[in-house]
This record gives C-alpha cells, structure tokens and sequence, in this order.
C-alpha cells in the first residue's frame, strides 16, 4: 500500500478552535457549490485517464 497523500493546508489551528458559527458557515458555503451528476463525473475520469495513460 502506497503512501496517502495529505493536504498541508490544515484548517484547524492547536489552540485555536473554530466556532460553531464559523462551521455553519463553512458548510453552507459548500453546499452552494458546483454539484455534477455520475455521468459528468465519469466522463470526466475517462477522459482524465486518457490524457495521462500515454
């Protein structure tokens, strides 16, 4: 098993935690957020696979 790639942008700060009004907001935030359907989504990891199989 391959290493797991991790985000260095950590969102949480040690000793400095988030309000919960700071959480709702995050989270409204993205549910106005682009939403594709299984078909978008799957034409976009053929033609992902395509372009980096060579």
């Amino acid at each position: 098993m391959g290493k797991l790639k991790t985000s260095k942008n950590s969102l949480v700060i040690p000793g400095a935690p988030m309000s919960d009004q700071e959480i709702k907001t995050m989270i409204k935030e993205s549910e106005n957020g682009p939403f594709h359907t299984s078909q978008e989504v799957n034409q976009k990891i053929e033609r992902w696979k395509t372009k980096y199989s060579k």
